[in-house]
């Protein structure tokens, strides 16, 4: 899969983000329970979790679609085929030695 941006580094991000939101989330409700903190900032503290996680998937699957809108904007184009008898004739050629490549000219 190719992305807008490089989809492996974006992939890897959105990972770790992940994995940092979940643990997060984890450690808050934890604290929650136990009573460490309050409702209300235990609370806050999933909301911003959670919208830092569905953020980074969104830039995941974003990063995608503009990969693919505009990857014939970016990408090399392929070089047309060579004719074959062309192709053969300056084979030929390269063999003989008829053919005058840069480093054989002369100066004048």
């Amino acid at each position: 899969m190719k992305g807008y941006l490089p989809h492996a580094v974006v992939k890897a991000v959105v990972f770790w983000v992940l994995t940092l939101c979940i643990v997060c989330v984890t450690a808050a409700a934890i604290m929650m329970a136990w009573e460490s903190v309050t409702m209300e900032t235990g609370y806050n503290f999933i909301r911003t979790a959670t919208a830092l996680g569905l953020g980074a998937l969104a830039f995941l699957f974003v990063n995608l679609s503009f990969g693919s809108l505009f990857a014939h904007l970016f990408e090399p184009r392929p070089s047309p085929p060579i004719d074959p008898a062309f192709g053969e004739r300056l084979h030929r050629a390269k063999e003989s030695g008829r053919l005058e490549t840069e480093p054989q000219r002369k100066a004048e």
